[in-house]
């Protein structure tokens, strides 16, 4: 028997993970290990304050459109939010872009193309079809606590790029317990890691009965680098790329 433990709280009102691994009858749970505060006040300023020196917006985190969705485009005038929904917005991930176009981005850029921060930057730097991004103004949404993958390459080169923190992220509480309580002895228990973030008290009790699995290039390599086997990494962060994995290499 496989048993899947994906270290991700459950999207609502749906989850692409869930929806797809219960087509196919895999048996998984959902681990919730992070919980997330909105900062909105800073953001909120500068879309009323200086909106029309924006020139394009990059957000790479699920967390920073639901601060955008709930907390600071609700505050703002219809004419400033139309104006920030036409802009060039650039995205990793195809869920990160769908929840995009669904509060009414229009120009959304990367996405499905771009599944890492690396990947994005550089489609930002060869976009082709505004070569001057360089030139402009671009807003980058993050959380308190991110890699800085994006910056390092853009900055160098002369873009004019401001980070500003739209939700600050902390561990939850009994995540050793939630996790012991779905390890099944006498299963295949396989752990899916989404992100390095609240996961160190999991990293420190893995072992070689378990198979480890990694949603993308920057896990592995904080797995990898706390002495992790990785058995698994995923093409891209989507549902459709574990799914696959798993089909091919695990179960």
């Amino acid at each position: 028997m496989n048993n899947i433990l994906l270290l991700k709280t459950k999207t609502v009102p749906s989850d692409p993970y869930h929806e797809l691994l219960n087509e196919n009858e895999i048996t998984h749970h959902f681990i919730p290990l992070l919980t997330h505060k909105h900062l909105p006040e800073e953001c909120i300023n500068k879309f009323k304050n200086n909106y029309q020196n924006i020139d394009y917006l990059i957000i790479t985190s699920q967390r920073a459109v639901e601060a955008l969705q709930q907390s600071i485009l609700p505050t703002l005038d219809a004419n400033i939010t139309n104006y920030l929904l036409k802009l060039p917005i650039f995205t990793v991930g195809p869920a990160t872009a769908a929840f995009l176009q669904k509060i009414g981005f229009t120009n959304i850029k990367g996405g499905s193309e771009a599944g890492n921060g690396s990947i994005l930057a550089d489609i930002i730097i060869n976009d082709k079809e505004q070569t001057n991004y360089k030139y402009k103004n671009g807003l980058f949404l993050v959380g308190e606590i991110r890699k800085d993958v994006i910056p390092r390459k853009l900055k160098p080169l002369g873009f004019q790029l401001t980070e500003l923190v739209v939700y600050t992220t902390t561990s939850m509480e009994n995540i050793m317990q939630r996790y012991d309580s779905k390890l099944l002895e006498d299963a295949n228990n396989i752990v899916v890691f989404f992100s390095p973030q609240g996961t160190e008290e999991i990293v420190a009790k893995i072992n070689s009965n378990i198979k480890v699995l990694s949603i993308g290039p920057t896990t592995e390599e904080y797995l990898e680098g706390k002495k992790i086997k990785v058995d698994g990494v995923c093409e891209k962060p989507t549902a459709e790329a574990l799914l696959k994995l798993l089909k091919e290499s695990l179960i």
